[in-house]
């Protein structure tokens, strides 16, 4: 292999940005002993696609990574997320329009980091333990429409070769983390079509832009008295498409908007045009001002992307965009890379071990993982629409977030313990591909989804879509800290505690919905009626109209019309 190479290592990763240059960092701190070499074709990070970190992330970067003082330092610790509701007509300021966020912070802080910024400190901070990081170094016959064939020599029993801008690289593990242009992903062609979630964005970086805390009218600062809203992730949520706000300095802010094309496709395909729909909308128009000035602009025309194969026995790997991308509210693409490299450092670390008969069950049980990830992340056709009404997204926001905090949170906090358990003793004929593709968790989040559009079209029917788009405050605490939940997020898992959890999260729902409905109708709410009709297994495919009926008493006195 050394006689064919100018370089070699054991570990090379394609792609110095965000996925990338954490994996060299958390291999470099947890197998020290590794030669890593990390390449990448710029030399300066542009913006891109700008998200908050989220919870696995902030732990990841805080204990694996050990970044907490770093990103304390020179990045916003957020304030939570933060969602507006607003007018058919797009004309409410910010203190009239209805709000989902926090009175108060989260006890697990996230970031709001400026992503450039942290991959030009991240180059930094791995040249300085021994990582070679090699900036302006471009694969060869990457371009578009050449083929990397070329250029890539895999073999996972003698080592593989790249052929780059700086002479052949020799490895033992390929990392591709290239984001959407992937050479290895192009290579195997491990990436379809995909159709089932037509999402696309728009977004800037803008200089001058007004606070939120320097809006709105004092009450309605003073709802959010300790943080105030000025460091929040802040959501616009409109019917088909919402826009995010994220204050990166002082002095400059990301805007985008994100719209599933099924609904709506505004035209914010240049500069102008995005900074003309941004104004079309009275809280964007007063956040905008008159002074502020953008200085960047970005594009995606399509988002959703998985890869077929994401790990392989072979001794390569993708991660980051390179692997999945879906839509970009709640940090999904932080967290997906999270795992992948979590799962690709303990691959390595197996394999170096000589513990080769372990290899590919972990491969077999990290390809379900990525799958179910992105089959449960996946929108609706419906989904978009329902994001543009408080009542709606507040049920479905919800029961999102119990789930998120009774499942994800502690798998992610103890490194997907169970998963390793099961990847190193069952062995790649187990049952696990239908028990997590089909399990009782997917079908609870299909059934929610279900329940969710069968009441938007049942307040679409009496034109009630944004009854309580206004002048309503719901405090996140109510179910972001949940108490039975945080109790036990940072315990070790146990699904004995995870499914009656489910099920309580499932009845919250459920009566949120028909509750909502009942007083949307003029009716009295009787517990004892909604109980009696409503049915706690989600596998029945009870309607939402059978349990408001059985609740209202008669339909035909409600004004919400079931069907």
């Amino acid at each position: 292999m050394s006689g064919k190479a100018d370089l070699s290592c054991d570990v090379l990763i394609i792609g110095a940005g965000l996925a990338g240059g954490t994996l060299a960092r958390q291999l470099r701190l947890e197998q020290p002993d590794l030669d890593i070499v990390v390449i990448d074709k710029e030399t300066e990070f542009q913006p891109g696609l700008d998200e908050p970190s989220g919870d696995e992330f902030t732990n990841y970067a805080n204990r694996v990574l050990q970044l907490g003082p770093y990103l304390r330092k020179h990045h916003y610790v957020s304030s939570g997320m933060r969602f507006f509701f607003d007018s058919p007509g797009r004309d409410l300021t910010l203190e009239r329009m209805s709000e989902i966020g926090g009175r108060r912070p989260h006890p697990i802080p996230t970031y709001l980091i400026d992503r450039p910024a942290v991959e030009r400190d991240l180059c930094e901070m791995n040249r300085e333990s021994g990582v070679r990081v090699l900036l302006g170094t471009s694969v060869l016959n990457c371009g578009p429409g050449e083929s990397p064939a070329e250029a890539i020599t895999l073999d996972g029993r003698n080592g593989h070769l790249l052929r780059t801008t700086a002479g052949t690289i020799a490895c033992t593990w390929l990392v591709d983390a290239a984001g959407e242009v992937s050479p290895l992903a192009r290579l195997l062609d491990l990436v379809p079509e995909e159709d089932r979630n037509p999402i696309a964005a728009s977004w800037g970086r803008f200089d001058g832009c007004l606070s939120l805390d320097a809006l709105g009218d004092d009450a309605w600062r003073h709802r959010v008295p300790h943080w105030g809203r000025s460091s929040s992730m802040t959501y616009f949520m409109y019917r088909g498409y919402w826009i995010w706000l994220m204050p990166l300095s002082a002095s400059q802010c990301s805007i985008g908007v994100v719209f599933d094309r099924r609904h709506t496709e505004p035209s914010v395909g240049s500069g102008d045009e995005l900074v003309a729909f941004f104004r079309e909308h009275r809280a964007l128009r007063d956040i905008l001002g008159s002074d502020s000035q953008l200085r960047s602009f970005g594009k995606r025309e399509r988002l959703a992307r998985l890869a077929r194969q994401q790990f392989s026995e072979d001794r390569w790997f993708l991660t980051g965009n390179a692997a999945t991308v879906l839509d970009p509210m709640f940090a999904t693409s932080s967290w997906l890379f999270t795992e992948n490299n979590k799962l690709i450092g303990e691959f390595i670390a197996s394999d170096r071990e000589g513990k080769s008969v372990e290899l590919p069950s972990l491969v077999h049980h990290f390809d379900i993982r990525v799958r179910s990830r992105y089959e449960k992340l996946l929108n609706t056709d419906g989904h978009y629409i329902a994001r543009g009404s408080f009542d709606a997204w507040a049920a479905w926001l919800a029961l999102r977030t119990r789930v998120y905090y009774n499942r994800i949170v502690p798998d992610a906090l103890e490194d997907h313990r169970i998963l390793l358990t099961f990847a190193r003793t069952h062995g790649t004929d187990c049952s696990c591909d239908a028990t997590v593709m089909g399990g009782k968790l997917a079908r609870l989040l299909t059934s929610a989804d279900r329940l969710t559009e069968e009441f938007v079209e049942m307040i679409d029917r009496d034109e009630r879509f944004y009854a309580k788009n206004a002048g309503e405050f719901l405090d996140s605490a109510e179910f972001d800290q949940d108490e039975t939940l945080m109790s036990k997020v940072y315990d070790p898992r146990d699904w004995t505690l995870e499914v009656p959890a489910d099920e309580r999260t499932y009845e919250i729902f459920c009566r949120t919905l028909v509750q909502r409905l009942v007083e949307l109708s003029d009716g009295v709410w009787d517990e004892e009626k909604f109980t009696a009709v409503f049915d706690p297994d989600w596998d029945g495919h009870q309607l939402l109209a059978e349990m408001y009926e059985g609740a209202a008493g008669r339909a035909s006195t409600s004004a919400v019309s079931p069907a």
